[in-house]
This record gives C-alpha cells, structure tokens and sequence, in this order.
C-alpha cells in the first residue's frame, strides 16, 4: 500500500540528510554569516559540537519580522535563479534541518533595527522574544540529535568530530583569508585569525616552513580571475590535500579537467604522482558553472571549460616564470634572511669542473654548480619540442609495420588524433597490427627508434604525459654523460644555451639542473665577518 510519510518522519529523514553531524551545522551558519557579509566570527564548540554550538557574526542581520520565516523549509534570501548561483547557501533548507535535528536559539539584530528579537525553535516549537541586542546574529545550537538516539550513536567521539570542525574551518578561512576568526573548542582556543592575507593564514594554519616555501599568484584576465598561493617545486605531497579550491569564493573539489591544468602548467617540475600544496580562488562567470544543488555542495562542473582552463595553466606558468627555481644546496642548519629574487635564469660566467659531471658557475653575488648531463638534457628536449611543432612530418618511403598490445590499441583509439598532430600518422593493418605512415621529422635519422616512440606515445595516462616521456627519453640518450669533459668554450656555450631554455631550472625528468649557494651563506658557514658579508647583512635586515 502507497501512503504518505507522516510529518514527524519526514523531518528525521530532513535532519539527517543535510546534518550528520557537528560539521554540518557549522558549515550551514559559517556560510549564512559568510553569506551575510560578515566580517567577524566567533565559533564555540563544547562536547565537540554534540553539546552546543555557537556562531556569532556580525553581518547584515534578520530582521525580527523573519526570523520565524527564517527556520522554514525551503525559505530563503539568496536565491532567485538557479543559473546565476553567487552565494554559498541556496538551498533555503538548512536552518530548518537544523530545528528538525537540534534545539535552535537564532539572535539577530540588522543595523538599522532598532533592538534585536531571539527565537528559540525545536521541530514544531517557537517561541519569540525582543530584547536589546548587538548588531548580527548569533546561532546557538545544542542537544544535537538528543532526540535521535540512533543518529547520535552513529556520530564519532567528541574529539574526533571537533576535530572535522576544525579541519572545516580552517578551510573555510584559507580561502577568506581577510576574514577576522576566532574558534574555541571546549574552552580551548584552537585558531585565532585578526584577518590578513593568504600568507597569514598559511602561516597560522600550515606553518612558516611551508608558508615560505608559497609563491604567491594573482592573475586577471576578461572576466577570470586567480588569486591564492602555490608551492615551489621542492615542496610536494603524494596526496591533494593540501592543494585547495574554491570557485566563486565556494569551497569545492577539484574538477578533474582543472587539476590536471595546474599540473601541466608545472610540466617537469613536479616528479610524477607529486602535487604542489597551496591555496586557490578561481572567479569566473556563473555561466561557466554547474554547481551540484544536492545537500552536498562541494562538486561543480565547469560549462565551457576550454578559456578557464586556458587562463589557469598561463596563469600557473607564468608564476613559475617569475620566480628563481634553482634549488638551495643542502644547509647543515637553518639560515635566516630572504634569498635573492630574479625573474629569470642567470646568465652564468663559467669557472670551472667537478668530476666531469658538475659545472661550477656564478652570477653576481650567487656560486651555481650545474649539472651538465641534466642541463644537456633540458636543451635536447626543449629543441625536441620546438622541432616536432614547427617541422612537417616525414613520410616513410616503405611504411613500418608494428604490432600494438590490446592496451595500446584502446589507447590508440583515443589519441589517433593528438598521434597525428605530432607527426605519427598509423593505419590498421589487420588485427593488433598498424602500419607507420609518417614520422616527426627529427626522427628521419634514427629508424630503429620508431617502434619505441610509438609504444612509449600510447603509455601513461594521457598523450601529454606519454609524449613528454617519449621525448624526455630521446633527449637523454645523445646528452653529455658524466666522466665526459668539456672545454671551456664549451661549458660556457651549454650555459648560455640553458639560459634561453623556457624552463631551464630542472632535467625533462624532473631532476634540477643546477643548485645555488649565495656569497653570504658561504660567509656564513665559513664563520666570516667580512665587510661585504655584514654589508649584506644590514641590507637584509632593512
């Protein structure tokens, strides 16, 4: 028999659906107060949020008139079309989830309002008091789930779900870095923020070692805008974790498109499986967006995706550019005072050799000791690229037969395409086999290479990927091995030739070319004081 839910169950189904926890009802006020304009928060938390849980801020207010309206299901100032979504709450339920899950006390006081009201609610009670009150709301949340005894076994141990609020907002707050925040956790105090930068932040919440270690990003073009903090290649996590975004200022995970748009941007500077750590806000048009209208608003999918995708890989790039990539030569304890800034790979005057292998080099104030066989490295596999955009392919005089594995010939068929615009044009030639019709020009002089190129071109997981280690491979095999000595003239030429290069900082493999060791750190580690050390010094600390 089909029947209707009755009320009293349709409001426990609601009260999980959208609150399973602490966490929830944290991100439901954090937004209605970000939402608000708020400036300020204070966050209190006792039992881990299972007890009560406070959020007070001082944005625009309810007026007293709507505060009952205000705990409605599906009530809301936000939203008015689902295609142009600005705000980080648009659903209109999750007060309401809130009253069905907890007991709910809502003080609020817009600035023009001549004193505030407080409603208390729980399910189907209200109750209605005016009093004086300080502009903003302030929600007070307590007995969660008290009601629902299954519901609150499931929850975790009260450390264990203040943790995810804490986790939560300091998410929240990497990403409105300007907002003032202070969250307090059964009487302890776990973040204080008095509002700053990106920097600040990073610095509160993930440490100074790895805040240093962040180059900063701002980047504007039409109607796109990048704005946030992003790791050198040094520092590097086998996990995303720490690699965050938000769109349009909401908090999201990362559409798949997009990270790999960063990740490309890097091109070698990362080793493989490595993500850069940092912070990102990514604004663009809402027509850009689909944004996920269930409970869980955290996936979006980008409308269009090519000019975003475009503007975040020249955005990522050129901030790599501006900055010095050169690693530090290892440090036997921590030296203070900021490194030189440059914008580019030094010209470097050569001095000298170490072991056939290490080209010691300086520039200014700075010692290099380049790495010949990685620097060789770099300029083949650079010219490699140059080479296979700009030549026109080679036809074979008597096309090459290659059998292809079931793996490769599923690749196959998704990169033919990407295939023939690098020059490898095949063709079916009975079942596993294909014939090779055209070759990248650079590789007219080197047949017995072709089998191998075109197999390593349908490895990876992408024809980006793939084709990057085709070419990294073939730079390394004519590169100037270690032990092979070099004359002056031709250290210097290799030099000035990674110079040029448009990354000329690490091996097409990801190893760096060169570490670098200032004039003042040898100072140091030599105990000097020479005049030009205390000079550097002075000026250091202005």
């Amino acid at each position: 028999m089909i029947r209707k839910l009755p009320p009293e169950l349709i409001r426990e189904i609601a009260a999980g659906e959208v609150v399973s926890g602490p966490a929830d009802v944290v991100r439901e006020l954090l937004e209605n107060a970000l939402d608000a304009g708020a400036t300020r928060l204070y966050i209190e938390l006792w039992g881990g949020g299972l007890d009560k849980i406070v959020v007070s801020d001082n944005g625009t207010g309810i007026p007293q008139t709507e505060l009952a309206l205000a705990l409605e299901h599906h009530t809301t100032s936000k939203l008015t079309d689902l295609q142009h979504i600005r705000t980080l709450g648009f659903r209109g339920e999750g007060l309401w989830a809130i009253r069905q899950a907890a007991r709910v006390r809502l003080t609020s006081r817009p600035p023009h309002q001549l004193g505030g009201a407080t409603l208390t609610a729980f399910q189907d009670q209200l109750e209605l008091q005016e009093h004086p009150a300080p502009a903003g709301t302030r929600v007070e949340v307590s007995d969660l789930f008290v009601h629902l005894p299954a519901r609150r076994n499931a929850l975790e141990a009260p450390a264990a779900e203040g943790r995810k609020v804490v986790h939560l907002v300091s998410r929240y707050l990497l990403h409105r870095p300007s907002v003032a925040l202070r969250l307090v956790v059964d009487g302890e105090e776990k973040i204080a923020h008095g509002g700053g930068g990106f920097e600040a932040v990073v610095k509160l919440l993930w440490g100074s070692v790895v805040a240093n270690r962040l180059l900063p990003l701002e980047a504007t073009e039409g109607a796109f805008r990048l704005t946030g903090l992003l790791s050198r290649p040094e520092l590097s996590r086998p996990r995303r974790d720490r690699l965050l975004l938000a769109l349009n200022q909401r908090p999201v995970e990362w559409p798949e498109p997009l990270l790999q748009a960063v990740l490309a941007a890097y091109k070698e500077l990362l080793p493989a499986g490595q993500f850069p750590l940092g912070v990102l806000n990514l604004e663009v048009p809402a027509e850009h967006l689909l944004i996920n209208t269930s409970p869980d608003k955290s996936r979006v999918k980008l409308i269009r995706p090519e000019a975003v995708l475009g503007f975040v890989s020249q955005a990522v790039q050129g901030m790599l550019a501006a900055h010095p990539l050169a690693r530090s030569l290892p440090e036997p304890s921590p030296l203070s005072g900021p490194a030189p800034v440059k914008t580019r790979f030094p010209r470097l005057r050569y001095l000298g050799s170490f072991r056939g292998l290490y080209l010691l080099a300086e520039s200014e104030d700075e010692l290099y000791v380049v790495d010949q066989h990685a620097a060789h490295e770099r300029i083949l596999y650079e010219e490699l690229t140059r080479r296979y955009q700009a030549e026109s392919p080679v036809e074979l005089p008597h096309p090459e037969l290659i059998s292809l594995s079931l793996g490769e010939e599923l690749n196959y068929a998704e990169r033919a395409l990407a295939l023939e615009q690098a020059g490898l044009l095949l063709e079916p030639f009975g079942p596993g086999k294909y014939r090779i019709r055209t070759i990248p020009a650079f590789l007219a002089g080197h047949p017995s290479l072709i089998p191998e190129v075109v197999r390593g071109s349908l490895g990876a997981s992408s024809f980006a990927e793939a084709w990057r280690g085709v070419l990294a491979r073939l730079a390394c095999l004519p590169a100037i091995k270690a032990g092979h000595p070099l004359s002056a003239a031709s250290a210097q030429a290799l030099l000035d030739t990674l110079a040029e290069c448009e990354l000329p900082w690490v091996c097409p493999h990801g190893r760096p070319t060169a570490l670098v060791m200032s004039e003042l750190e040898l100072a140091r580690r030599f105990g000097r004081r020479g005049v030009r050390a205390v000079e550097r010094s002075r000026v250091e600390k202005l």
